[in-house]
């Protein structure tokens, strides 16, 4: 259905990439015009290092890895239980979570699965709002089943299953409406493979599908409008009456389709001990439909996106130290665009048919990232003693995008260029024994603005996975997410 132009600050089309969990990154690439932030609360997987700055490349993640890549669940060499409950804000929203997970091996097979349940909140509403309109539940079921062949070859596949209430963030997409109820699933499908050479090198490889379905019920109260008072005469009343807009109420999907392939080649250990890999990740995104967020102005059906990551990481064991960097490269391209409800006119009064684009938004990416990375342990004198473990990170991720926009009604061209920095300081607290450890991570994201936002709907945010944000602003932009935190609790517990 084509709108009016102009009556809107920006153009903005959302899908998410729920399954991108800090423990799983770079495997779905997520566009992002707008620092809005809303991946926190799938970081629902553990990790051994969840205070290294993501680093992920060549860095060994024993509990973690399986979860990416299910062939990596054949090097486990014995099964555990992790209890993790965390807590996470966002924009405009935050919750709480609890996961349960349990890896296991045995002779040439290896596999898992792991449960969460969540609650999410929209922290952006006013007044007395029903509880339902205010918090939402989601559930996530995930797991994998590996072997391991002859020859270094291990094969596994995965699946992972979300019915979701709510998603952090959308609810500050749709500007002045008081209720957005949400409803959709998930699926991602992976298909993993690890192949080991002699002389110590190692090729990785994942293959995954993936399916994101939501519907958003939105409400809009009934506003006034004051309109200026026309001129009165010198007798008699002067009347002047706001401009009613009626309460309405909208349906609107979000529909994404991903296909990727990714690829880490890691080489043997140099004779300092220096572990390198190399990463390639290719993405195809097809979006059936955006939904037609409150801040646009066009509105948006179908879309395609090609992402890609090139990059190398590099880790290190020194004593008791660890250190870890990985540097990522993220070229993306994108298109999307409006299709005419019906013949339309353009303002020389040419025809444009039902179907023809009404709008054409091309985006051109050049992102980048740099995750560091350090830890250590303080290993006690004797085999029964604990081992205290700190960590310590950061992730930058660099957005640089410009937007050319064909306008075909109004015959206008436009382009325009953005770009900022968002930074996450990590750190980890672990303690370990020799069947149980416990760990304590925290994060902080910060976009353009390291504070609250008081002028929007919303503040808080965390670390990487990310979910996307694909928008075509209609200005320069003044959207800020705020800042994000995550703090999580994880206790592993080994099975004998």
């Amino acid at each position: 259905m084509l709108r009016p132009f102009g009556t809107r600050r920006a153009t903005l089309g959302l899908f998410l990439v729920a399954s991108t969990a800090a423990s799983l990154p770079a495997q779905l690439i997520t566009p992002k015009t707008v620092p809005i932030h809303q991946g926190e609360q799938f970081g629902i997987y553990p990790s051994q290092w969840p205070g290294m700055g993501g680093v992920s490349i060549a860095l060994v993640d024993t509990i973690g890895d399986p979860w990416g890549n299910p062939a990596k669940a054949t090097r486990l060499t014995v099964g555990s239980m992790q209890v993790m409950p965390f807590m996470h804000t966002a924009t405009a929203g935050g919750g709480r979570t609890v996961s349960l997970s349990v890896l296991q091996t045995g002779g040439a097979m290896a596999g898992g699965a792991l449960f969460s349940l969540q609650e999410v909140e929209r922290r952006d509403l006013w007044g007395n709002v029903p509880i339902s309109d205010r918090r939402a539940s989601n559930q996530y079921l995930s797991g994998m089943l590996a072997r391991r062949f002859g020859g270094g070859l291990s094969i596994g596949a995965g699946l992972a299953l979300a019915g979701l209430g709510g998603v952090d963030g959308v609810g500050a997409l749709y500007q002045g409406s008081d209720r957005v109820r949400q409803d959709g699933n998930l699926l991602d499908a992976r298909l993993g493979l690890t192949k080991d050479f002699a002389g110590g090198a190692t090729l990785e490889m994942v293959a995954v599908n993936y399916r994101y379905d939501m519907t958003h019920d939105v409400h809009y109260p009934a506003t006034w409008l004051w309109r200026p008072c026309p001129p009165c005469a010198p007798t008699g009343p002067c009347v002047c009456d706001p401009l009613v807009v009626p309460e309405r109420d909208e349906e609107n999907l979000d529909r994404t389709n991903i296909a990727g392939l990714h690829t880490v080649f890691l080489t043997p250990k140099t004779p300092g001990g220096w572990r390198i890999g190399y990463l390639f990740t290719a993405n195809r995104m097809s979006h059936p439909k955006i939904p037609n967020y409150q801040i646009q102005n066009i509105p948006r059906d179908p879309g395609n996106t090609d992402a890609f990551n090139l990059g190398f990481g590099t880790s290190r064991v020194i004593g008791h130290s660890t250190i870890g960097l990985d540097v990522i490269l993220e070229p993306m391209w994108s298109d999307t665009w409006a299709d005419a409800a019906g013949d339309t006119s353009d303002v020389n009064g040419v025809l444009i048919p039902r179907g023809a684009h009404t709008v054409d938004n091309s985006f051109r990416f050049s992102n980048s990232r740099i995750n560091l990375g350090f830890g250590h342990e303080f290993v006690g004198t004797s085999d029964s003693a604990a081992v205290i473990g700190l960590q310590f990170g950061l992730a930058m991720r660099s957005i640089n995008y410009t937007l050319d926009q064909e306008n075909h009604v109004l015959r206008t061209s436009r382009s325009q260029d953005e770009n900022w920095i968002e930074w996450t300081p990590t750190f980890g607290l672990r303690v370990r024994g020799k069947d149980i450890a416990f760990t304590y991570a925290m994060s902080l994201t910060c976009g353009p603005d390291c504070s609250p936002s008081d002028n929007m709907a919303v503040n808080f945010n965390a670390p990487a996975p990310d979910v996307g944000v694909l928008a075509a602003p209609s200005a320069p932009l003044t959207f800020d997410g705020g800042t994000a935190r995550q703090h999580r609790v994880m206790v592993s517990i080994r099975l004998r």
